[in-house]
């Protein structure tokens, strides 16, 4: 067999939930992962069977790929900076798993909700990356009243910096004289995209709680806990992104030849 066998090391190291394959890429970079004892900084090199794998002088070993949903209480951090002193997802994962997972994504301080679990990096970069447009739904209590107008520019498109954003959904599901709450689905994936959707509206967010990613709720999940996602919810998952990156490639205008 050739010396193109094997697997490629940032896949390889996905795979067993050291990093997604672009996190991985800089660590090979870096000169933090070696192969037999040799440092590896080129990139598409491949792990062959047998070799034995370290980052940082820690042997990388096969783990059983694990997948859960948590629910994110509010004022908890994403964020894996041993220097942060405030609690972190992390903090409050790491007693129920005793295996390292990491968050899809991530959800700001002030915002609660789901947050999708994993060791298996190839999994998490198919739901965390925009270009798979997995559903996201969240429900948003925003300052002041929505009128007829704001839901119009909403179904039209709020323009960001990256680009126009349109919800696939937006309902109104309480009104009062000071507030109005709303389920809000985007397939983006845009850094805080629904605070700054509402921002430009004119309407500061006062709660954000994401409710749904794809087929997968919080039913059932307390604050600070989790589930595991059950295999037809990871199919499910798996099948949104790559339809969602399907559809992406036929909106994509042809250059003329």
């Amino acid at each position: 067999m050739g010396a193109a066998a094997g697997v490629r090391l940032n896949r390889w190291l996905a795979e067993r939930g050291v990093a997604s394959r672009r996190k991985a890429d800089a660590l090979i970079e870096s000169g933090a992962v070696a192969i037999n004892g040799a440092p590896v900084t080129e990139l598409g090199v491949r792990v062959q069977p047998g070799d034995k794998v370290t980052v940082n002088g820690e042997a990388v070993r096969d783990v059983r790929k694990l997948y859960f949903a948590f629910n994110k209480p509010k004022g908890v951090l994403c964020t894996d900076d041993p220097r942060e002193n405030r609690t972190r997802v992390r903090d409050l994962v790491e007693p129920l798993v005793r295996t390292r997972v990491y968050s899809i994504g991530r959800l700001d301080e002030d915002s609660e909700g789901l947050l999708l679990l994993t060791n298996d990096g190839d999994f998490a970069n198919l739901i965390a990356h925009p270009r798979y447009r997995v559903p996201r739904t969240y429900v948003v209590k925003v300052a002041g009243q929505v009128t007829t107008e704001d839901l119009a520019g909403l179904r039209e498109g709020v323009r960001l910096a990256e680009g126009r954003i349109v919800p696939n959904r937006v309902r109104v599901l309480h009104k009062s004289h000071d507030n109005t709450t709303l389920e809000v689905m985007v397939r983006e994936g845009i850094n805080r995209e629904i605070r700054r959707i509402f921002a430009k509206l004119g309407h500061k967010v006062r709660n954000l709680k994401r409710v749904r990613i794809g087929p997968v709720g919080l039913t059932g999940v307390r604050r600070g806990t989790l589930r595991p996602l059950r295999e037809e919810e990871r199919e499910a998952l798996v099948a949104l992104a790559q339809g969602g990156a399907e559809e992406r490639s036929r909106a994509r205008p042809r250059r003329r030849s």
